[in-house]
């Protein structure tokens, strides 16, 4: 488990030290927000719940601003997945939350989870 939370941080350490490639040009790299979020699926329901959360994600790597949106699951936990996503600036962040795919995707997913929906901001730091 150590192992796993330590490969996570490493991926996202990587994305947002990665985050002026996938930009715009922009010179507002502090203004992203980067977002990462636990679904713990009912181990039964995996394989229902999996291709819902694929569909969100090429849903919503369509939304303007979202500069990366990827799904990860935790090896070899594989009812655990992350979704990894950076957003230009809190404004993407806040359209992406209230777009119909997402809340959509937060009903339909609602009968497949085991913890609560976990999802956790955070800023890139200026340098």
């Amino acid at each position: 488990m150590l192992i796993s939370r330590i490969a996570l941080w490493v991926a996202i350490f990587s994305l947002v030290a990665a985050a002026p490639v996938l930009a715009d040009g922009s010179n507002h790299d502090d203004d992203r927000v980067v977002v990462v979020t636990h679904l713990d699926i009912i181990p039964t329901f995996t394989a229902q719940a999996q291709p819902v959360i694929e569909q969100f994600v090429v849903d919503s790597r369509k939304d303007a601003g979202v500069e990366l949106f990827i799904v990860i699951s935790w090896t070899p936990t594989t009812n655990h997945f992350q979704l990894i996503e950076v957003y230009k600036n809190q404004r993407a962040f806040d359209a992406h939350i209230g777009a119909a795919h997402t809340i959509q995707f937060r009903t339909d997913l609602q009968q497949f989870i085991g913890a609560p929906y976990d999802e956790r901001l955070y800023s890139v730091l200026r340098h």
